[in-house]
């Protein structure tokens, strides 16, 4: 359950990171490669397309912000390329209308606020259901304490607390 919902929430983020990268790489790409001066117009244009494509990134660090495991640590690195990668696209592959851009921005924004509110509290519900097995589970506190640390560490509960 809490692997399924940790799932959804890299699905959406991942695909929100790729959303808002795409927007980034349409806004730069007339302006890949030039030495003249940008109007503030521009970078204010480029700054807040920026931000926002960066939102879906920040929601994996703010969904998870109490998960210090390796899956999340992952997440957030592919996330952060995932974000990056479409800046590799020639910029003469990439349409440079105001209309894709916003499309993009607007997907990365939405992907990124459903996989925050509604997965986010869905992984915190399945966590606590599976601490509340550790506690039921284990004999002794120091096995809780290990159970609950191994949930916390890998989205499961250990397999000593799956026998039972």
């Amino acid at each position: 359950m809490l692997i399924g919902a940790f799932l959804l929430f890299a699905g959406l983020t991942l695909a929100g990171c790729l959303a808002g990268g795409l927007a980034l790489a349409m806004r730069v790409a007339p302006y890949r490669g030039s030495r003249e001066r940008l109007r503030w117009s521009v970078w204010l244009a480029i700054y807040v397309t920026t931000f926002l494509a960066c939102l879906p990134a920040l929601a994996v660090f703010l969904g998870l912000i109490d998960f210090e495991s390796p899956p999340t640590l992952w997440l957030l690195l592919l996330a952060a390329l995932a974000t990056g990668l479409p800046l590799l696209i020639p910029a003469a592959r990439l349409p440079r209308h105001e209309a894709p851009i916003l499309g993009c921005l607007a997907l990365a924004v939405i992907l990124a606020a459903v996989a925050l509110i509604p997965v986010s509290g869905q992984i915190r519900a399945a966590r606590e259901a599976l601490h509340g097995d550790c506690r039921d589970r284990s004999q002794g506190l120091e096995a809780r304490m290990a159970c609950i640390a191994h949930v916390d560490d890998w989205l499961s509960l250990p397999q000593e607390a799956r026998r039972h």
